[in-house]
C-alpha cells in the first residue's frame, strides 16, 4: 500500500468562550505550531437566540442562582460582543506565544450551518465536545453532533482538558479507503518523540483482520514506525468504547463514511470516551 500524504495548512477552530472550546483552542494552536499551519478562529452569533429574545414570553434561568429573568435582545448582543472580544484576545495571545499565523472571524446565523460553510475552506476543523454546558455532562453537544454527522474532511473533537500529546495514538482500521487516509494521519501523529501507535483492527472475520493488519504493517515500514495490534472481530460499539478507555487516553483516529446513520453511531462512540477524536471522512 503506497504512503499517502495528508497536508494540513489551514486549521479552523470553532469558539464560543466555553471552557471546552478554549481548551480546543490551545490544542489547535499546538497542532498548528507542529504542522506549520495557519489558525482560523471562528465565532458565530446564534441568530436563533436573537430571534427568541424578540418574543415577549422568552425568559432565561441563571445556571448559578436558578432565578428567572427576561431574555433581553440588547443584553444578548452585548454578550456576543464581549465573548467575541475575549476569544479574539485569547487567539492573539496564544498564537503570538507560539509564533502561529492566525486570523479571527465573526459570523451571525445558524451556528452549525455557519461552521460547516466556513470549515469547507479548512483542512482540519477543531471543535469542543460539549460547548456551553453547565450540567456536567460529558456527552456530545448538539452543534458538534451535527458537525460529526455532516462534515467531510478532517474533524477533531476535544473534551475540555484532553491533550493531543498523550500517547499512544489509537487507530480504528477497517480496510476502507477512509481507513487508509486515517492511517496516514495516525502515523503522522504517532511520529512525535517516543511516539507509539495502537491499531484496533475492526473486521467481520479473523481472515480479514489478519489481512488488514498486514496492510498496516507494510505502510508503517515506510515511516520506520512500529505498532501494537488489537483484533476486534464483530465487536459491538460498546465493546470498542470500553477497549479504547482501557487502552489509552490519547487521540483516537476514526475513519467514517458519509451516511448520517453512521454519524449517529460515531456520536454515540464519542460520547462514551473522553479521548480526543479525529474523524477522517
Amino acid at each position: 500500500m503506497a504512503a499517502e500524504q495528508t497536508a494540513i495548512r489551514r486549521i479552523m477552530v470553532a469558539l464560543d468562550a466555553s471552557e471546552s472550546s478554549l481548551s480546543a483552542l490551545h490544542n489547535a494552536v499546538d497542532l498548528a505550531a507542529r504542522l506549520g499551519a495557519q489558525l482560523i478562529g471562528l465565532y458565530v452569533e446564534d441568530i436563533n437566540l436573537l430571534r427568541l429574545a424578540q418574543l415577549p414570553i422568552a425568559h432565561e434561568v441563571s445556571a448559578f442562582s436558578q432565578t428567572l429573568r427576561r431574555l433581553d435582545g440588547l443584553d444578548l448582543e452585548r454578550q456576543f460582543r464581549d465573548d467575541a472580544a475575549r476569544v479574539h484576545r485569547a487567539i492573539l495571545n496564544i498564537c503570538a506565544e507560539r509564533n502561529v499565523p492566525c486570523r479571527f472571524e465573526v459570523f451571525r446565523g445558524l451556528v452549525a450551518a455557519e461552521l460547516l460553510a466556513a470549515a469547507a475552506q479548512a483542512d482540519l476543523m477543531v471543535v469542543g465536545k460539549i460547548g456551553r454546558s453547565y450540567s456536567g455532562t460529558k456527552r456530545i453537544g448538539s452543534i458538534t453532533r451535527m458537525i460529526v454527522s455532516r462534515r467531510t474532511g478532517l474533524t477533531l473533537i476535544l473534551q475540555s482538558g484532553a491533550l493531543l500529546t498523550i500517547l499512544p495514538v489509537v487507530l480504528l482500521y477497517d480496510g476502507s479507503p477512509q481507513a487508509r487516509k486515517s492511517l496516514a494521519v495516525a502515523a503522522h501523529l504517532a511520529r512525535a518523540p517516543q511516539g507509539r501507535l495502537t491499531v484496533f483492527v475492526v473486521a467481520d472475520n479473523r481472515q480479514d483482520a489478519r489481512r488488514f493488519e498486514t496492510e498496516v504493517l507494510e505502510y508503517l515500514q515506510v515511516y520506520e514506525l512500529g505498532a501494537e495490534f488489537r483484533l476486534l472481530v464483530r465487536d459491538a460499539l460498546a465493546g470498542i468504547a470500553q477497549r479504547i478507555r482501557l487502552e489509552s487516553a490519547g487521540p483516537v483516529v476514526i475513519p467514517c463514511g458519509a451516511q448520517e446513520q453512521e454519524g449517529e453511531q460515531l456520536c454515540a462512540l464519542i460520547s462514551e470516551i473522553s479521548n480526543p477524536v479525529l474523524l477522517v471522512r
